[in-house]
C-alpha cells in the first residue's frame, strides 16, 4: 500500500467529464486520481463506503469501475445528482420545453421592462444579458445582438422596474450564518435569503421555478438540474471580470461566503438558464456525457436494498449506514472551519426542498465548526464518524481521507481525530492541486492550495502506529 501511495502522490488530475463540471459544487476531488485509489484498493463488487459524499464523485467512480458504492450525506443536492444521472431523457422533449418556458417569461412584464432594449448599432431589439451594479445600483449592461453579432456594453441605464407576482419564492433567514458578515447582510438590504437576488432577477427566477415544477415528470429533473446552475450566477454576489479577459458577457461566483461586492455582475436568469442547458458545461452535455462515462445504475436510498440495486444513497437516517460491511472506506471530510458547505449550498437548496420536500436539509446535522458548533463539538462528532467507519470496515481494510486547510486549528483537530480513532495511521502524502479552489483564498501556506491524503488501517495489531505526527506543517 505504500508504495502504491507513493505512485499516486505523483499522478496528474485528468480535465473532469462534464457530468462533473456541471454543477458548480465546492470541493470536488480529482475523480481520475479518486478512481485509482478505489481501483488499488478494492476488487469487482467490493463495497466503497463514502461518509460525506458531496457531489457524488465516489458514487460515480465506484460504479464505472464495477464496485458497489454506499453513500452519505446530509445534503440533499448528493441524492438529486445520483438521481437526475439515473435516468434517461428525451433531449427534444427538453427543448420544446424550454422554448414554452422562454415565451412565457418573455412575455412577463417584469421581463421587458427590464431585459429587453434597442441595440445601440442596429436598432433591433435584443435580450440584455447582464447588469453590472455599484452598490445595488446598476451604472452599465451588456448584451449581443443576435441581429448585428455586435457584443455593446451600454451606460444608458434606466431604473429597475419592480412587479410583484404570486411565484413562490424562497425565504430563509441567514444572519446567524458563520459565511455571512453583518455589513454584506445590511448591503444586501436584510437578512432574508431572498435578498441575495435583486427584485427583477428574484421574480424572474420564481417565475421559470413555476414552469419547471409543472413541467412533465420525466425532464423534470434535467429541467431543474439547470435551474440550480443559474441560480448563483443571479446573484449579487457575481464579481465584474476584468476588462482585459473581454468577456464582457460573463461572471463567476465561488468564494466561501456570502459575500456583497461593492461592483458586481447580475446576468439575466433566463439567458443563464439557456446557457445551463445548452453551453458546453451545460446539463444536455452532462447528460450525454453520463451516457459515455458511466454505465445505467440503479440506486435506493435504503441500505436493506444493497443485494438489489448497484449502489445506495443516504441523506436523512445517517443511523442505517451501520447496518452493512464496507471493503473500503474514501472520503473528503469537513475541514474544520474551512467551508461552510451546507450554508452555502442554502442558495440552492431552499429552492430544491420547496420542488420536493425529500430534498430537505437540516443544518443543524451538519459536522463543521460555525457559530453554534465549535471545535470540541466538531471533534466529537468526527469521532463518532471515525468509530462508525472502523465498525463498518472490513478487517484489514483500508480508509483514506482527505483534508486541506489553511488554518493550523483545524489542522490540530484532525491530528487529534485520527489519533484518538481505532485506526493505525500508515502514512499521509500531499498532492498539489492542479485547479483553483475554494481554499485557495487567502493562502498563507501550502497547506491551503494541496490535498493532503491520509491512509489507514483496520489493523488486527490495534494502534500500532498511533502515535505519529500527522500535521504537516
Amino acid at each position: 500500500m505504500v508504495v502504491l501511495c507513493e505512485k499516486f502522490k505523483y499522478l496528474v488530475e485528468d480535465s473532469r467529464p462534464t457530468l462533473y463540471r456541471a454543477l458548480k459544487y465546492w470541493g470536488k476531488k480529482p475523480h481520475n486520481i479518486w478512481r485509482e485509489l478505489i481501483y488499488a484498493n478494492t476488487n469487482v463488487g467490493d463495497i466503497v463506503f463514502d461518509p460525506f459524499a458531496g457531489s457524488a464523485m465516489t458514487f460515480f467512480e465506484s460504479i464505472k469501475i464495477g464496485r458497489k458504492p454506499v453513500v452519505s450525506d446530509i445534503n440533499p443536492l448528493t441524492l438529486f445528482l445520483i438521481e437526475v444521472y439515473s435516468k434517461d431523457y428525451n433531449y427534444k422533449k427538453i427543448v420544446n420545453r424550454y422554448q414554452e418556458i422562454e415565451k412565457i417569461v418573455n412575455n412577463q412584464k417584469v421581463y421587458t421592462k427590464n431585459y429587453r432594449t434597442k441595440c445601440s448599432n442596429c436598432g433591433k431589439f435584443v435580450d440584455i444579458y447582464n447588469y453590472r451594479n455599484q452598490k445595488n445600483h446598476p451604472f452599465a449592461f451588456s448584451y449581443k445582438c443576435e441581429h448585428c453579432k455586435s457584443i455593446i456594453t451600454d451606460k444608458n441605464i434606466k431604473d429597475e422596474y419592480i412587479v410583484k407576482t404570486n411565484f413562490w419564492k424562497p425565504s430563509k433567514q441567514i444572519d446567524n450564518y458563520s459565511s455571512v458578515c453583518e455589513a454584506s447582510l445590511k448591503a444586501f438590504g436584510g437578512c432574508d435569503i431572498s435578498n441575495i437576488w435583486s427584485n427583477r432577477n428574484l421574480e424572474i427566477l420564481a417565475c421559470i421555478f413555476d414552469l419547471i415544477k409543472s413541467s412533465d415528470e420525466d425532464i423534470k429533473n434535467a429541467l431543474m438540474f439547470a435551474f440550480l446552475q443559474t441560480l448563483h450566477l443571479t446573484t449579487k454576489m457575481c464579481a465584474l471580470r476584468s476588462e482585459k479577459t473581454n468577456r464582457p458577457l460573463s461572471t463567476s461566483w465561488g468564494r466561501p461566503a456570502f459575500m456583497y461586492l461593492s461592483k458586481s455582475m447580475e446576468q439575466n436568469p433566463l439567458i443563464q438558464f439557456k446557457r445551463a442547458l445548452f453551453e458546453k458545461n451545460g446539463v444536455i452535455k452532462a447528460l450525454e456525457s453520463r451516457k459515455s462515462y458511466l454505465p445505467t445504475y440503479t440506486y435506493s436510498t435504503n441500505i436493506n436494498d444493497l443485494d438489489k440495486v448497484d449502489g445506495i444513497v443516504c441523506i436523512k437516517d445517517s443511523k442505517q449506514m451501520k447496518n452493512f460491511r464496507a471493503d473500503f472506506i474514501i472520503t473528503d471530510p469537513p475541514y474544520g472551519s474551512i467551508i461552510q458547505y451546507g450554508e452555502l449550498s442554502s442558495l440552492w437548496n431552499i429552492w430544491l426542498e420547496n420542488f420536493d420536500d425529500k430534498y430537505k436539509i437540516n443544518l443543524d446535522d451538519e459536522i463543521i465548526v460555525k457559530k453554534d458548533c465549535n471545535y470540541f463539538k466538531y471533534m466529537q462528532d468526527m469521532d463518532k464518524v471515525f468509530s462508525n467507519c472502523f465498525d463498518i470496515l472490513a478487517d484489514n481494510g483500508k480508509m483514506i481521507l482527505t483534508f486541506n486547510s489553511n488554518n493550523e486549528k483545524d489542522w490540530e483537530c484532525i491530528n487529534s481525530i485520527i489519533n484518538n480513532s481505532r485506526f493505525d495511521f500508515i502514512m499521509k502524502y500531499c498532492q498539489k492541486n492542479k485547479r483553483s479552489s475554494e481554499a485557495n483564498v487567502n493562502i498563507v501556506s501550502d497547506l491551503g492550495n494541496s490535498d493532503y491524503y491520509f491512509v489507514l488501517e483496520k489493523s488486527k495489531i490495534a494502534n500500532a502506529n498511533k502515535d505519529k505526527e500527522l500535521l504537516a506543517i
